[in-house]
């Protein structure tokens, strides 16, 4: 697992996706919500396309802002799972579709999410690790408040206690872990 500021070039993923590697797992984390996570996620997917690797948006979190949306372009999208819980109809990602669609890489935002009851999975960590064991590469993003070994402490430093988390275990099993940061000035304005 990488860990380096000075990420690895979609050539340098190419590559490894070509000399027949298992399916592999990239990370993108962040401190907070709102430092580009996603938006380096979609940037990077979209060099991985002009060097011709078959990707896929599985999913992606949007969060409302116009740019992100726009970025994902023209990112081949998966059409997503209809799902009825509570009379509401909510749309989570199609686990068995991305298989049978068989892409090099899927994007998959949010990886600490929550699925809908009835869902394949409970949690999408779930989703990527059955996609990594069909031999899709999955390119993800979450903030550090969402694994598991960090929740206390951030609860304590934040005052606020985190609900959705993903287990150490899935972040260990990243080939790259990518970290994206932006100064506090940024994310602020970010944010308003």
């Amino acid at each position: 697992m990488s860990e380096n500021g000075n990420r690895p070039s979609p050539e340098a993923l190419l590559a490894r996706l070509k000399e027949g590697e298992q399916a592999r797992l990239r990370v993108y984390i962040g401190a907070a919500p709102g430092v580009g996570k996603t938006y380096q996620m979609l940037e990077d997917a979209h060099a991985l396309k002009r060097q011709g690797v078959d990707i896929v948006v599985a999913v992606v979190e949007t969060h409302g802002r116009a740019e992100t949306a726009a970025l994902v372009g023209d990112l081949e999208r998966l059409a997503l799972r209809r799902i009825e819980y509570r009379g509401v109809t909510l749309e989570e990602m199609d686990v068995e579709a991305v298989i049978a669609r068989r892409p090099a890489i899927a994007i998959m935002d949010e990886l600490a999410h929550t699925n809908v009851p009835g869902s394949k999975n409970r949690k999408r960590y779930e989703d990527v690790l059955d996609l990594l064991s069909a031999g899709v590469s999955v390119i993800t993003a979450v903030n550090i408040q969402h694994l598991e070994s960090l929740n206390d402490a951030v609860a304590r430093t934040t005052g606020v206690r985190v609900r959705e988390t993903i287990p150490d275990h899935v972040l260990r099993r990243a080939d790259e872990v990518v970290n994206v940061d932006v100064s506090v000035d940024t994310l602020r304005t970010r944010l308003r």
